[in-house]
C-alpha cells in the first residue's frame, strides 16, 4: 500500500496532497459525487417521521453463485456486490459513473474507503467485475479511512459475514449491506436511509433491482453491460402497465368532419357556434361550410391537398376550417397576428393550393399568386347562389369570378369527403431550430383519436369557451371535442380572448361549461373573479390547463374560489396531437401531468432506449394513437424524434418529446423540464436557437443567446456585436420575423457570453444576472414608487409620472420614454393585465384592457385616465357598483403604499 494517502479533507474540500496519484485519484471521486445518488425523488424531510428500511431476500442458489465466483476468481463477494450496484445507479441516474463507499478491509483496516464505480454499456461484464476489482484496490491503495469518511460518500456498500466486525456507515445518504446468514445458505440485501430522505418503498424497489442486476451479471460474463436491467419481467409489465391507456373503441374513429355532419342531421336548430352577436345553427354551419367547399372544390382543391386559413376570430373561421377538411384538404391555421414574413413563410412552405380568409386579410397575400376564398362572403353564408364572389378571389384568380358553367352552391352535408383515417386533418407550425417554422402534419386518424378520448374523458354535450388561436393546437380540442360530441362552442372575438374580465363575462353570459388556457391566463381570470363576483363562473365544471408548468399555489387558489369545479392539468406536444396525458387536481397532492389519455402510451426512457426505474429520471416517449405523421417535407427531423415502438409489438412508432419525467410513488408522471433548449413561454413551445438564429441574421450581431426570465413569460436576448449595435432596430427586426411570444422583451449587448468550464455558453448564469437585475430593477422601482406623486396630485405632468411608474413596476425598467409602444418596451398580453392593477394601484383608475390595447403609450394612457376612462361595466353594473369598485381600488392602493413605507 502506498505512503502517501489522501485523508477525509481531501476528498471532500480538494486538498492537494504530495502524491500526484493520490491527487488524481482524489479529483476522480469528487468529479463522480452526486447529491441525487440514488437518482429518485428526495422526500419532504419535515412530513418524515423516521429513518427508512427495507429488506430483500437473495435465494439460496443467488447467493451461493456470489459465494462461487469469489472463490473462482480468489476475490471478495463485495467485487460482484458493487458491480451489481454501479450497473443498478447507472439504469437509475442515467450517469455511468459513480462513487460509493466500501469497507473491503476487514478488521483493523480502514471502516469506509471511496470507490469510483464505472459502468459503461459498451463493456462487459468480464470487463466490469475486473475494472471494479482495479478500483477498489487502487482505493484501499490510496486512502485511509476512519468512520467519519462516510459523511462525504452518499451511498455505502458493504458485505457482512456472521463472524465479521461491521461499523456503521453512519453519515451516508443510504447505506446498504449484502448480509449473509448464519448457515452461509441464505443472504439479504438491506438498505437504511436517514429521515426524510428515501422511502421503504423506493429502498425496496432499488434493492429488487440490485438483485436483478446481481443475478444478471453472474449469469453471463460476456455479455454486455447495456443489456443487464434492474428490472424482471413483472417490474417491466408494471410499468407498461402504468404508461397504457384505455383502449379505444375503433368503430367511433370516424373523421371529425363527418361527425359535425352527424350533429347537424339530429337537429340542425340547436346552436353550434356563437362569436359575439352571432349565432350559427348546427344545419347553418354544415350548409355554410359545404359552400366553402364547393368553392374550394372550383379552384382545384382536392384529396391531400393542404388548405390556408387566414381568418379573425369568428364564426366564419370555424366554418372554413370545416370546408377545407370536406374537399379533402388538411387545413393549415395561420395566426393573423404574426408578421406578413412570418404568414408568407408558413404558407410556402406548407405549399398549399388556396387560402380561405375572412375580413380584409387576403390583402396580405398578394404576392403568393393563391387562389383566395372569402369566408365570410355573405353568398357563401346564406346560400344565395355562386353568382357573388370574393375582392380577394377575382384580384387573384379570375377564373373563379363564376359563370353559368359551375353548379350551384350545395346546401348539405353531402359534399364533404369522408377522409380517410390516413389522410392528412390538419398542418400546424411550431418553432423551428434553424428559425424557420416547422409543420406538424396530424391524420384524421390520430385526430379522430384524439378527440374520441376528450369525449371519453369529459362526457356530455359542454358549452366550450375558445381562448386559443386556431394556430395554436389546443385549438382542436375545443372546437372538435366540443362540436363532435353535439355541444357548443362559444370563440372570444379579437377583444375578448386576452382580457380576463372579458373570459369572465363570456363565461356568465354564455353559462360555459369548459374552457382551456395555460395557467398563468387563468390565474389572471380567477383574480378577475375575484374581483368582479366568482358568482360569474358558476357554470364551469371544468377547467382545463395546459402549456406550461402548473403552480402549486393556483391548484390551491382554485380549490379555494371554485371548489366544485373540476381543475384538471393537460399535458401533450403538438407532434402527438394536442393532449397526452391528464390529471385532475388535488391541492392535497402533487401537482403532475397525471396518467395516459384513452389511446396513448406514456414510456420513461433512458438514452439507450430502456425503461428506467419507477421513480427515476428519463425521457418521456409517446406512443399509441394520437402519435402524428410527422414534419412535413423534413424527412430527416422525422425519423429523428418519431422512432420506432419496440413495446406495442405492431410496428406503430413512439414520439421522442426531449421532455425529463419519472413515474411518481403514486403511479403518475411528474414533469422535471426540458433537456434541450427548448422552452414554453406563455403557453407557446419556443426554440431558442430559432430566436437566437434570427438574432445572429441581423446586421451587427456576431452571436446571440436568448433565456427565459424567472417567470418563463418573456424572452431576454442578450448579443454581441459588431461596434454600436442599435438594439431597438435589431429588436424590430426580429419582431418582423418570429411570432410575439418568441420575440425578446429586452436585449441586452455584451463583450462577451459566460461560460461553463467546458467552454460552453452558460444559460443558468445568465438566466441569474437577469434575475439579479430585475430584482435591482424592483428595488428602484419601489423607491420611485414612493417618491411618484399621489393620486391626488393636481396637474397632467403628474398622472404621465404615475402612469410611466406603473409601466417601470411591471415591465421592469428605469426608463420609460412617454411616447414608445409598450409592446416595443417588452410587453405582452399578459403584462396587459399586470398593467391594469399597476395602473389602479399608481392612479386610483382601471382602465379596461380593451382600452390599453388601443392606447399603447404612457401619454396616450395618461389622457385616457384622464377622460375618466374605467373598466366597462358588466350588464348588471349599477353606477352606485361603479363607484364602490373604484373606491376599493384606491383603498388598495394606499394600503400598498402603506406597506411599502413600513418595509423601507
Amino acid at each position: 500500500m502506498s505512503s502517501s494517502r489522501s485523508g477525509p479533507s481531501d476528498l471532500a474540500s480538494g486538498t492537494a496532497t504530495d502524491s500526484t496519484e493520490s491527487r488524481e485519484w482524489a479529483e476522480e471521486a469528487r468529479a463522480a459525487l452526486s447529491a441525487d445518488p440514488l437518482g429518485l425523488k428526495e422526500q419532504d424531510v419535515r412530513k418524515a417521521q423516521q429513518p427508512a428500511r427495507a429488506e430483500v431476500a437473495l435465494e439460496a442458489s443467488l447467493h451461493q453463485a456470489v459465494l462461487r465466483m469469489a472463490r473462482e476468481d480468489r476475490d471478495l463477494p463485495l467485487v460482484a456486490g458493487l458491480s451489481a450496484l454501479a450497473v443498478t445507479l447507472a439504469r437509475s441516474t442515467g450517469r455511468t459513473r459513480t462513487v460509493v463507499g466500501s469497507a473491503p478491509g476487514g478488521p483493523g483496516g480502514p471502516a469506509v474507503v471511496p470507490v469510483v464505480l464505472d459502468a459503461p454499456d459498451d463493456s462487459s461484464v468480464a470487463e466490469l467485475l475486473s475494472a471494479t476489482r482495479a478500483s477498489l484496490e487502487r482505493s484501499l491503495a490510496q486512502h485511509t479511512a476512519t468512520a467519519e469518511d462516510s459523511l462525504s460518500v452518499p451511498v455505502v456498500f458493504t458485505h457482512e459475514t456472521p463472524s465479521g466486525s461491521h461499523r456503521p456507515a453512519t453519515g451516508a445518504a443510504v447505506c446498504i449491506t449484502l448480509q449473509d446468514g448464519p448457515d452461509q445458505q441464505s443472504a439479504a440485501l438491506v438498505a437504511t436511509a436517514p429521515t426524510g430522505r428515501y422511502t421503504a418503498p423506493q429502498l425496496g424497489r432499488f434493492l429488487a433491482g440490485l438483485r436483478t442486476v446481481l443475478a444478471a451479471l453472474l449469469d453471463a460474463r460476456q455479455a454486455p453491460v447495456g443489456a443487464l436491467s434492474p428490472l424482471d419481467e413483472a417490474q417491466t409489465g408494471e410499468l407498461l402497465a402504468l404508461g397504457r391507456g384505455p383502449a379505444l373503441p375503433s368503430h367511433d374513429l370516424r373523421p371529425v368532419h363527418a361527425l359535425v355532419a352527424d350533429a347537424a342531421a339530429e337537429d340542425g336548430e340547436q346552436p353550434a357556434v356563437v362569436c359575439g352577436e352571432d349565432t350559427v345553427t348546427r344545419g347553418q354551419l354544415q350548409a355554410w361550410s359545404a359552400r366553402i367547399t364547393s368553392r374550394l372544390t372550383a379552384t382545384g382543391v382536392g384529396r391531400g391537398d393542404r388548405v390556408g386559413i387566414l381568418a379573425e376570430r369568428s364564426t366564419a373561421a370555424v366554418a372554413a376550417l370545416l370546408g377545407a377538411l370536406g374537399a379533402g384538404a388538411a387545413y393549415v391555421p395561420v395566426d393573423p397576428l404574426n408578421p406578413d414574413e412570418r404568414v408568407t413563410a408558413v404558407l410556402r412552405d406548407a405549399d398549399v393550393s388556396a387560402v380561405v380568409v375572412t375580413g380584409s386579410l387576403g390583402e396580405r397575400l398578394s404576392g403568393l399568386g393563391l387562389p383566395l376564398v372569402q369566408a365570410d362572403d355573405p353568398a357563401l353564408r346564406a346560400g344565395a347562389g355562386d353568382q357573388a364572389t370574393t375582392a380577394g378571389t377575382e384580384a387573384v384568380h379570375p377564373s373563379l369570378a363564376g359563370g353559368p358553367e359551375e353548379a350551384a352552391l350545395p346546401d348539405g352535408p353531402e359534399a364533404a369527403l369522408p377522409g380517410d383515417p390516413e389522410d392528412a386533418a390538419y398542418l400546424i407550425y411550431t418553432s423551428g431550430s434553424t428559425g424557420a417554422p416547422k409543420g406538424v402534419l396530424v391524420e384524421h386518424g390520430h385526430l379522430a383519436a384524439s378527440t374520441l378520448a376528450r369525449r371519453q374523458v369529459y362526457p356530455g354535450r359542454p358549452v366550450f369557451l375558445l381562448l386559443s388561436p386556431l394556430a395554436f393546437d389546443s385549438s382542436a380540442a375545443g372546437l372538435w371535442g366540443a362540436l363532435t360530441a353535439g355541444g357548443r362552442l362559444v370563440v372570444a372575438d379579437q377583444n375578448e380572448f386576452r382580457a380576463p374580465d372579458q373570459v369572465v363575462r363570456l363565461v356568465e353570459r354564455h353559462e360555459v361549461t369548459h374552457i382551456l388556457c395555460v395557467p398563468s391566463f387563468y390565474d389572471t381570470v380567477l383574480a378577475a373573479a375575484e374581483r368582479d363576483g366568482l358568482h360569474r363562473l358558476r357554470t364551469l365544471s371544468t377547467v382545463i390547463v395546459a402549456g406550461e408548468a402548473l403552480p402549486e399555489a393556483l391548484v390551491h387558489r382554485h380549490a379555494a374560489a371554485l371548489g366544485d369545479t373540476a381543475l384538471v392539468n393537460e399535458y401533450g406536444p403538438t407532434e402527438a396531437t394536442v393532449w397526452a396525458s391528464h390529471r385532475r387536481c388535488d391541492p392535497s397532492r402533487p401537482v403532475d401531468i397525471g396518467g395516459p389519455i384513452p389511446g396513448a402510451r406514456l414510456y420513461v426512457l433512458d438514452d439507450a432506449g430502456r425503461l428506467v426505474p419507477r421513480g427515476a429520471t428519463g425521457e418521456l416517449y409517446i406512443g399509441g394513437a394520437g402519435v402524428s405523421r410527422g414534419y412535413f417535407g423534413r424527412a430527416e427531423e422525422t425519423r429523428r424524434a418519431f422512432v420506432h415502438d419496440p413495446f406495442a409489438g405492431d410496428g406503430s412508432r413512439m414520439y421522442r418529446t426531449g421532455d425529463l419525467v419519472r413515474w411518481s410513488e403514486e403511479g403518475t408522471v411528474e414533469f422535471l423540464g426540458r433537456r434541450d433548449n427548448q422552452v414554453k413561454i406563455r403557453g407557446h413551445r419556443v426554440e431558442l436557437e430559432a430566436v437566437e438564429a434570427a438574432l445572429r441574421a441581423c446586421p451587427g450581431v456576431r452571436d446571440a443567446v436568448v433565456v427565459p426570465d424567472a417567470d418563463r413569460s418573456r424572452l431576454i436576448g442578450f448579443v454581441r456585436a459588431e461596434g454600436d449595435l442599435d438594439l431597438a432596430l435589431t429588436r424590430k427586426r426580429v419582431a418582423g420575423t418570429l411570432p410575439e411570444v418568441a420575440v425578446p422583451a429586452q436585449l441586452h449587448s455584451v463583450d462577451a457570453f459566460p461560460t461553463t468550464a467546458n467552454g460552453k455558453t452558460d444559460r443558468a448564469a445568465l438566466t441569474e444576472q437577469v434575475s439579479a437585475q430585475l430584482a435591482e430593477q424592483a428595488s428602484a422601482q419601489g423607491q420611485q414608487a414612493l417618491e411618484a406623486p399621489q393620486a391626488d396630485t393636481p396637474g397632467a405632468d403628474g398622472l404621465v409620472h404615475r402612469v410611466a411608474a406603473a409601466w417601470a413596476e411591471v415591465l421592469k425598467v428605469s426608463d420609460v420614454p412617454t411616447t414608445v409602444n409598450f409592446f416595443d418596451l417588452g410587453g405582452h398580453s399578459l403584462l396587459v393585465i399586470r398593467l391594469q392593477t399597476a395602473l389602479e394601484d399608481h392612479t386610483g383608475v382601471r382602465p379596461s384592457s380593451l382600452d390599453l390595447y388601443r392606447c399603447t403609450t404612457v401619454k396616450a394612457q395618461a389622457e385616457l385616465i384622464g377622460a375618466g376612462a374605467t373598466e366597462p361595466a358588466t350588464t348588471t353594473d349599477s353606477s352606485a357598483d361603479r363607484a364602490e369598485r373604484v373606491r376599493k381600488a384606491r383603498e388598495v392602493r394606499a394600503h400598498r403604499a402603506r406597506a411599502r413605507r413600513e418595509t423601507l
